[in-house]
C-alpha cells in the first residue's frame, strides 16, 4: 500500500512537472510572438515608407495660378499642419504637387515621402522614442509645412491647366505607385480652368457638352478608387456655382473617383 502511494505521489509529482514546463514553454512562445508583432516595422531610409511599401497613398494638388489672399493663406497653412499631424496616417505616402501655368514645369511632385510615424505608443523596450519623434519633425513635418513658402505666388498666371494636371497627378502619383491602400486626392484650388482650348471664364460649363468634345475626351483620365476632397477657392463666386461643382462631381465620377468633401475657402 505505501509502495501504491508513493508511486502515486511521484506519478502526480511528474505531471505537475510537466505542465509547469508547458506553462513557461507557452508563455516564452508567447513572448517571442509578441515581440515579433510589436517590434518597429523597417523604414526606408530615403522615402520613410514600410520596406513593404506605402500603406495608403495621399496626393495633394494646390493650385497657385492665382495668388492666396490673407485669409486663404492662413487657412492653407493650417491645412498643411493638419497633413503632417492628423490626417496623414503612419505608414502613408504623402505627395504634393503645384498647379502653375505651366504644367510640364511642374509634373513631379514637389514632396514625397511617408508619415514615419511619431513616438505615441513606441516603447523604449524595442525603439528609441527619443530618435523617433526627432526623425518625425525633421524630415517629414518641418517639409510639410514650409511648403507654404514655396507654393505660395505673388502674381496671376494666364492660364490655369486643372485637367492637365489631374492627368499628372493620375499618372506620376496614382499610377505609379499603385499602391494597395486607401486613396485620397486633396485638392485646393477654384477649379476654374483656363487654357487656349477651353476656359471656364467664359461661362458656364455644361459636362455633356464638354465630355463629348475634343478637349474633353483627350483630358479625361483616371482616378480608380480615388476620394477627393476639395478646398474651394472662392475667388470668382459668380462662376463657381452649383452648376460649376456639380461639372466637377461628373469628371472625378467618370474617372472611377468621387468627390467626398467639399470645404469653401472664402477670403
Amino acid at each position: 500500500m505505501r509502495r501504491t502511494n508513493a508511486a502515486e505521489k511521484k506519478r502526480r509529482q511528474e505531471l505537475r512537472t510537466i505542465a509547469l514546463l508547458v506553462i513557461v514553454l507557452l508563455s516564452m512562445a508567447g513572448g517571442i510572438g509578441w515581440y515579433f508583432l510589436q517590434r518597429p516595422t523597417a523604414i526606408d531610409k530615403l522615402t520613410l515608407c514600410p520596406a513593404s511599401g506605402p500603406l495608403g497613398h495621399y496626393v495633394v494638388l494646390v493650385d497657385n495660378t492665382d495668388p492666396y489672399n490673407f485669409i486663404q493663406r492662413q487657412a492653407f497653412a493650417q491645412g498643411l499642419k493638419a497633413l503632417a499631424d492628423k490626417l496623414v496616417p503612419e505608414g502613408y505616402l504623402l505627395s504634393v504637387y503645384a498647379l502653375g501655368e505651366d504644367f510640364t514645369q511642374t509634373a513631379k511632385p514637389l514632396f514625397e515621402k511617408c508619415n514615419p510615424g511619431t513616438a505615441v505608443g513606441k516603447s523604449e523596450l524595442d525603439s528609441n522614442p527619443t530618435r523617433i519623434q526627432e526623425r518625425f519633425e525633421r524630415e517629414f513635418r518641418e517639409p510639410v509645412t514650409q511648403l507654404e513658402n514655396v507654393l505660395m505666388q505673388d502674381k496671376p498666371a494666364d492660364k490655369s491647366p486643372i485637367f492637365e494636371m489631374l492627368q499628372l497627378v493620375a499618372i506620376n502619383s496614382f499610377q505609379s505607385e499603385n499602391i494597395q491602400g486607401p486613396k485620397t486626392l486633396v485638392v485646393y484650388s477654384d477649379m476654374l480652368a483656363n487654357t487656349s482650348e477651353f476656359s471656364m471664364f467664359k461661362g458656364q460649363a455644361d459636362f455633356d457638352g464638354f465630355a463629348a468634345s475634343a478637349y474633353g475626351q483627350k483630358s479625361q483620365t483616371r482616378l480608380d478608387g480615388v476620394q477627393v476632397k476639395l478646398n474651394y477657392l472662392m475667388n470668382y463666386p459668380k462662376l463657381q456655382t452649383r452648376k460649376q461643382l456639380a461639372f466637377w462631381e461628373r469628371y472625378f465620377e467618370k474617372a472611377g473617383a468621387r468627390l467626398v468633401a467639399v470645404t469653401p475657402v472664402e477670403g
